[in-house]
């Protein structure tokens, strides 16, 4: 058992000395992703220093996850999670009115979602892998310059799979 906390101890530990590597060159890019996913800029702030805390209590340097896009998704996940949880109520509203409709509606739109989901996957399976490899690593919050690192392609090359796997998708969609 001692082994075990020793390890989750230095695992624990290299994953903060990353986590600090990563805040002070990617908390602009960072922020303005969760600008874009958050309700408010205070919870936006909030969301990256609770990503950030998750980074560095259950991320694993050893993993073969790239550590900015962990950190990317788990910082999405985290504002979307928030935003579920803060449905505003309306002054006037009465809060004992029947939730049967509410639930009718919520149904009714889920049953719409999964059906834009499915044909978002099906059209997502029809691009070339290349088009799916450039758009899940841009999904992923990379950068144009970090995919041509990552794949090893011209930045031209890049930027026409992600625009023509974008125009496929909405040829597909429509």
């Amino acid at each position: 058992m001692q082994a075990n906390e020793g390890d989750d101890a230095a695992r624990r530990s290299r994953a903060l000395s990353l986590a600090a590597d990563l805040y002070p060159t990617n908390r602009r890019r960072l922020l303005a992703i969760a600008n874009r996913n958050s309700p408010t800029p205070q919870d936006a702030e909030e969301a990256v220093h609770d990503a950030f805390a998750l980074f560095i209590d259950h991320f694993d340097p050893d993993s073969t996850a790239p550590p900015l896009a962990w950190l990317t998704l788990t910082l999405k996940r985290r504002c979307w999670a928030t935003a579920r949880n803060q449905l505003p109520l309306q002054p006037d509203q009465d809060q004992s009115h029947n939730t049967a409709t509410d639930r009718h509606v919520a149904t009714d739109e889920l049953v719409e979602i999964a059906h834009e989901t499915t044909r978002i996957r099906s059209g997502f399976q029809a691009l070339k892998p290349q088009e799916r490899r450039a758009l899940s690593l841009l999904a992923l919050g990379y950068t144009y310059r970090e995919i041509t690192q990552i794949t090893g392609w011209t930045y031209t090359k890049v930027n026409r799979c992600i625009t023509e796997g974008r125009a496929a998708l909405r040829a597909s969609t429509t």
